[in-house]
């Protein structure tokens, strides 16, 4: 089976793991926020591993960095919603504290795969239609010797 570029980064690993962990977390929560709290907290960080390997999957530097961006701040608005989950008793302070180490080192691996990407030289673009056969070559035709330049007089 072909592994995928995003498959090898180890941030983008680091970030399926939390959703499991995550995912495990929020079943915990009460039945009146699994719908609320608890979808939007997966939805959240669902976001950060998809965005991280949309980004791998572009081609030009800004559009990778942009997707990266999009990683970190999903990953910030889930990091905010467990706080809350933490604020309102529904999650105890030693599983805050494990899912925060990850997202800690996750965002640290986003910021760096981002400055990556806008520090790393452009690329310059490939046409977007597939190569053309090539063409017979024509005789060519018996070049011109050159003319030495004259020097423009002043007029």
């Amino acid at each position: 089976m072909r592994e995928y570029g995003f498959e090898k980064l180890s941030v983008w690993q680091n970030s399926r793991k939390l959703v499991k962990q995550v995912y495990c977390l929020t079943k915990q929560l009460p039945s009146e926020e699994k719908f609320g709290l608890g979808s939007q907290i997966q939805r959240a960080i669902v976001s950060v591993s998809s965005n991280i390997a949309e980004g791998a999957s572009r081609s030009g530097n800004k559009d990778q960095s942009h997707f990266y961006q999009t990683a970190c701040a999903s990953l910030m608005e889930a990091l905010c919603q467990l706080m809350l989950c933490l604020d309102l008793g529904y999650i105890k302070e030693e599983e805050y504290n494990n899912i925060r180490e990850a997202i800690d080192k996750i965002s640290y691996q986003i910021n760096q795969l981002r400055n990556s990407a806008l520090n790393k030289p452009s690329q310059p673009s490939q046409p977007s239609q597939p190569s053309q056969p090539s063409q017979p070559s024509q005789p060519s035709q018996p070049s011109q010797p050159s003319q030495p330049s004259q020097p423009s007089q002043p007029k």
